[in-house]
């Protein structure tokens, strides 16, 4: 978000929110979607709103404000799946897979999204953000609220689980 300084107050670019999210909409809801979000798209929009509420107090540097907004998008899904887990737990509920996509089985790209969305969150998103989003370590670490160290072991215990299940579903 470009930001002009007019005698000492913060005047914003009229384009620069607009510039933001056109630029990075796409991958923000390919993350959302990633993380395991059942409507990715409503996540960034959510997403972005507390960014623009947020703007006067932002560093207007577009790494630091593209870090800020990564992590809005994890925080917004992480609030998602806390509160789907609590109507779940408070609700009785069957669940039938009545739809059965019989080409989704033999898609690789369908075996690791699976695989993925089986992996506790914490591993789900350090890879996510590592493998798919290309973030380096540094910025996964300050996304996810955690040590550099910490990430590194999720993506390692991450890639290890997925490894070993998509071994056993190709053995089958």
């Amino acid at each position: 978000m470009q930001v002009m300084e007019t005698r000492g107050t913060r005047v914003e670019q009229p384009d620069a929110f607009d510039a933001l999210f056109f630029g990075h909409a796409a991958r923000m809801v390919r993350l959302a979607r990633l993380l395991g979000d059942d409507d990715p798209e409503d996540v960034v929009q959510e997403s972005f709103c507390k960014v623009y509420a947020a703007r006067g107090r932002l560093d207007p540097d577009e790494r630091r404000l593209l870090a800020y907004l990564h992590r809005t998008v994890v925080n917004e899904v992480r609030s998602r799946h806390r509160h789907r887990q609590v109507v779940r737990r408070d609700a009785h509920l069957f669940h039938t897979d009545d739809a059965h996509d019989p080409t989704g089985s033999h898609d690789d790209r369908a075996a690791v999204q699976q695989a993925l969305a089986g992996l506790p969150p914490r591993q789900r998103e350090a890879l996510v953000l590592r493998y798919w989003m290309d973030l380096p370590l540094a910025e996964i670490a300050e996304v996810m609220g955690v040590r550099p160290g910490t990430v590194k072991s999720q993506v390692s215990r991450g890639l290890e689980v997925l490894g070993r299940v998509l071994r056993e579903g190709v053995e089958r």
